[in-house]
C-alpha cells in the first residue's frame, strides 16, 4: 500500500518528534527523516515490525492552479516480508495519518 504525504508534514512531523529543523530537497532526504518519524511510532516497538521490509519513496510535485505554484509530495509505500504482515502495515498506515493530521 502507498499513502502520500506532504513535503511540509514530515518536516513538521521532525520538528514535533525530534525538535529539530530540517530540509528536504532529495527522495534521500525524505526517506531519512521518514525512518526517524516510524522509529518514534508505537507499531515500530512490536514484534510484528519486523515484517516491514522496506520503504519506497518517490516524490511527486504538483501544480494546482499554475505552472508556477506547485507542492510537493512524497508517495511512501510499505514494502512487507509477504502478506501475513498486513495488518501491522494497516495499523501503521493508520497511526501515521493520525500523527499527519495533526500537524
Amino acid at each position: 500500500m502507498r499513502i502520500k504525504v506532504r513535503d511540509e508534514k514530515l518536516i513538521k512531523a521532525i520538528k514535533k518528534l525530534e525538535g529539530i529543523d530540517i530540509i528536504l530537497k532529495t527522495v534521500e532526504d525524505a526517506k531519512k527523516a521518514m525512518g526517524l518519524i516510524l522509529r518514534k511510532t508505537d507499531i515500530s516497538k512490536s514484534k510484528e515490525y519486523e515484517g516491514l521490509k522496506e520503504i519506497v519513496m518517490t516524490q511527486v510535485v504538483e501544480h494546482p492552479t499554475s505552472a508556477v505554484e506547485h507542492h510537493i509530495y512524497y508517495e511512501i509505500e510499505f514494502i512487507l516480508n509477504d502478506d501475513s504482515y498486513m495488518e501491522m502495515e494497516i495499523t501503521l498506515i493508520k497511526e501515521l495519518q493520525s500523527l499527519f493530521e495533526k500537524l
